[in-house]
């Protein structure tokens, strides 16, 4: 009877100091040591290529990239294994906007680098230093350093090399950078396979405190889906549609937004104007004056060419040499240009204010912004109108809020999908023919 008293006592004690020490609980995760060694830039990101390489199938098939076979996720791993490469887990990117960027790649093993390495020794100008446990290669020709660790390759493009390498490899406080801290808590696109984060100053100084974008795929183009996160409270909405002129299919730039201003506080109207006057502030637009007046409706279009007739006079000599004046038609291409806002009190003070301010000339019955060509002026009771060509431009309603910049030749296409509770969800697209041009070596 003791015994199996005594046996009792002793498995409660020993449940009790499991229960205690709890050795069955899961283990804390670990943080991956590549991670510590990603250095913190502008923008960075994640890739998972494989993935995304099988994503893009139907977008290499629709634009009949030449070689697209070396590109299929099958052959890129064949390939990544040879060198040691880990292409399976995800490849990280970070860039400056100073212009230097770099990648980090997992790594199965590092001695299968050795005869890469070797073989761009041979094609290329590479010298090779010792630094501290690393013996970084030097391409000169192409402005990039790499280097590699047992888990993981590193390479680097552009002119601050020792300055990431001191802060971020060198150094022997290990943690994982801010900027990576905010991409791995992304859970805006958590299934995406390339994904980019930035909380850049450049962003914060036009009141952005971090934004996140996203491949989407599409067969006629690349896609990437945005998310901004606003740091200033700025409640406006974005309107389904709105009051909208049409634009030419050759214009290179326009913009066609519909915010809805009307339920703007005072406070939210001040620091609106904060804002907008800041970014006019080298030509001291009148924000203060456009806010209070402006109905929400923007439209703005530039590129392409019209073509107009004007008569002209001459001097010509005629059958008995003497000089006489003939009138003739001469045609000419006038650069096409439009400018729309709507108003809701009348605007004739503002365009007076831009007449004393300069940012307005006129000359006869037309006007010039700065250093555009001759505008034509149209107000009514809603819109007020600049324009190029010969008649306004048609008035419809948009149910577009979107954005189309030429930018070096490169037409991107951005489109605001919502705005609320200081997020802002868009997507953009960058057309292939640009991104083929770029890669024109496949």
């Amino acid at each position: 009877m003791y015994k199996k008293l005594a046996f009792i006592v002793l498995l409660g004690f020993l449940l009790g100091v499991l229960l205690y020490l709890k050795p069955f609980k899961a283990p804390v995760q670990a943080i991956s040591i590549i991670e510590t060694f990603l250095p913190d830039a502008d923008i960075v990101g994640s890739v998972s290529l494989l993935e995304l390489l099988t994503e893009s199938t139907d977008l290499m098939l629709f634009n009949q990239i030449a070689q697209r076979q070396f590109l299929t996720s099958e052959f890129v791993l064949s390939m990544a294994k040879q060198y040691g490469l880990d292409v399976q887990s995800s490849l990280y990117v970070f860039a400056n906007e100073r212009g230097d960027l770099g990648s980090v790649i997992p790594l199965y093993t590092s001695e299968k680098l050795k005869s890469a390495l070797d073989r761009i020794s041979l094609e290329n100008h590479v010298t090779d230093t010792i630094i501290g446990q690393d013996r970084v290669y030097h391409l000169s020709d192409f402005r990039l350093h790499i280097f590699h660790r047992d888990n993981f390759l590193f390479i680097y493009y552009g002119d601050f090399f020792y300055e990431i390498y001191n802060d971020f490899i060198a150094t022997k406080n290990r943690s994982i950078g801010t900027m990576w801290k905010g991409l791995f808590a992304n859970d805006i696109y958590p299934d995406e396979n390339l994904v980019l984060y930035s909380e850049c100053k450049s962003l914060k100084s036009i009141g952005i405190d971090h934004a996140f974008v996203a491949h989407d795929s599409d067969s006629s183009g690349f896609q990437l889906k945005s998310y901004l996160s606003i740091n200033d409270s700025i409640p406006f909405f974005v309107n389904d549609s709105g009051q909208a002129i049409k634009f030419s299919d050759r214009s290179k730039r326009t913009i066609d937004l519909h915010l809805n201003s009307k339920g703007f506080s005072a406070a939210t109207k001040d620091l609106f104007i904060q804002k907008l006057s800041a970014l006019t502030s080298k030509i001291s637009f009148p924000i203060s004056d456009f806010v209070e007046i402006w109905d929400g409706d923007f439209c703005f279009e530039e590129g392409g060419y019209y073509m107009v007739q004007e008569k002209y006079i001459e001097t010509e000599l005629d059958d008995n040499f003497e000089p006489t004046q003939i009138e003739k038609t001469r045609y000419k291409n006038v650069p096409r240009y439009s400018l729309m806002f709507t108003v809701k009190e009348p605007a004739e003070k503002l365009i007076q204010k831009l007449l004393e301010k300069g940012i307005l000339t006129r000359e006869d019955d037309q006007f010039r912004f700065l250093f555009s060509p001759q505008l034509k002026l149209k107000i009514d009771d809603s819109r007020v109108v600049f324009y190029s060509t010969k008649s306004p431009p048609k008035a419809y309603i948009s149910h577009n809020n979107s954005i189309q910049w030429s930018v070096n030749g490169t037409e991107l296409n951005f489109k605001v999908d919502s705005l609320k509770n200081k997020k802002v969800y868009g997507s953009l697209e960058i057309p292939m023919r640009k991104i083929l041009e770029s890669i024109s070596f496949l």
